[in-house]
């Protein structure tokens, strides 16, 4: 074969596209290399953390928008914890409501603050508005843990938090499960990439004791990190940004895998676009503002963790740019080839579509999961592949802070659920 020299013409012109081609497939292969070598992380399950005797207050928060249908299976999980009841108070944020939401958290049995601001919708204001109230109380709370209306709570969460909070973890997030995984092919996809995210990012980077990040629901901040970091979030992933600017405060956010949430899932492909738009705008939103601030908190300070948490905000540019080089080489790798140097491994990328098999599988054999929520994992490359477009398209929009409600109406107790 026959090699370009990199100092030849062309046309009489330096072949610097060729240069720039070249460099970026040496980012595509650092990318794919570097997301694999953290997802070997989740092949270990962490170790367990010693019970401690309950101690921690909790103010348990839930921002409700229009939720009448669901919230009252969620309150009813939460007043059955296996912690004592004077150490928690469950407080309901009814959040520009036109539904019964109000009556029905109040007659579950949790304190209800109404809020009514159309100007400023979307839950970040409702957690600032909870937040305020919550310390103007007058109640003492060593942490505030957060769930979306639509969750369920096995018994044991407080506790785990308990447990955590006395090992010194400070941010908390605990595994996300699907309470819905088999009403469509939509569900299952979405239960399937968070049993994968849980293990293959959330544990992986818990393992590797790196900055995981926080998933909107489950989640437990220790009081002192919102003194001193506060909720001044304006993305549309307020938690993902959370957990950014927490880490330049120095407070890394943990995985708890021991207990978890069950989240209700969208069961329309339509809709889940809608949703996971928002997720990727939020996503690119967070990683403009904060990628620099973490990256030259980073190198002033010399800390892996900071500069690691740089490249997974950077995660929608790794997604583009390994499906621009699959595309790149599907269509042209043998004229690329026919410049030696220009030829993209293939290595990286196969094992990228080795991984995009194997993940799942792996995952269904070590969680023990379901196997019938698997019959739709057919239909899994359509989910994932439309994550390209909606990223492509978030990179390109993101100045749309346009907030949008995802209708929840699967009203189901703990004790339905089957696994």
């Amino acid at each position: 074969m026959t090699y370009l020299d990199p100092a030849a013409t062309m046309g009489g012109a330096p072949v610097w596209p060729m240069w720039i081609l070249r460099g970026l497939q040496a980012v595509v292969v650092f990318v794919i290399l570097y997301n694999l070598v953290v997802y070997l992380g989740g092949l270990r399950n962490p170790r367990p953390v010693p019970r401690h005797a309950p101690r921690f207050r909790f103010a348990v928060l839930v921002p409700a928008h229009n939720e009448a249908a669901v919230i009252g299976p969620l309150i009813e999980s939460l007043l059955r914890q296996e912690y004592p009841r004077e150490l928690y108070d469950v407080y309901v944020v009814a959040d520009n409501c036109t539904d019964g939401t109000a009556a029905a958290a109040r007659a579950a049995g949790a304190i209800v603050w109404e809020r009514h601001d159309t100007r400023r919708r979307g839950k970040q204001y409702a957690v600032a508005y909870a937040l305020e109230r919550i310390a103007s109380v007058g109640r003492r709370y060593d942490a505030v843990v957060m769930f979306d209306a639509d969750n369920l709570v096995p018994a044991n969460f407080l506790q785990v938090m308990n447990d955590r909070l006395a090992a010194g973890e400070k941010i908390i997030q605990a595994y996300v499960d699907a309470k819905n995984p088999d009403d469509s092919w939509v569900s299952a996809a979405f239960a399937i990439s968070f049993w994968m995210s849980n293990r293959w990012r959330l544990q992986a980077r818990h393992n590797w004791g790196l900055c995981g990040a926080l998933a909107g629901t489950g989640m437990c901040i220790a009081w002192e990190v919102l003194e001193r970091v506060g909720w001044d979030v304006h993305t549309l992933t307020e938690d993902l940004e959370f957990s950014a600017k927490a880490l330049l405060h120095g407070y890394v956010t943990t995985f708890a895998r021991e207990t978890r949430i069950y989240d209700e899932k969208v069961v329309t492909f339509i809709a889940s676009c809608r949703q996971r738009l928002r997720w990727a705008r939020g996503n690119v939103q967070v990683m403009l503002i904060h990628a620099p601030r973490l990256l030259w908190a980073g190198l002033r300070e010399l800390d892996p963790v900071k500069l690691e948490f740089v490249l997974d905000l950077t995660r929608p540019l790794h997604l583009i740019l390994t499906a621009a080089a699959a595309m790149a080489n599907l269509l042209w790798g043998p004229e690329l080839a026919r410049w030696g140097w220009l030829e993209m491994p293939d290595l990286p990328l196969r094992l990228t579509a080795l991984f995009a098999v194997l993940g799942p599988l792996a995952v269904l054999v070590l969680d023990r999961l379901p196997v019938r929520t698997y019959r739709f994992a057919p239909l899994l490359p359509i989910f994932q592949y439309s994550w390209i477009v909606l990223v492509l398209w978030a990179l390109l929009t993101p100045r749309n802070r346009e907030w949008a409600h995802t209708i929840h109406t699967r009203s189901v107790r703990l004790g339905e659920l089957s696994r």
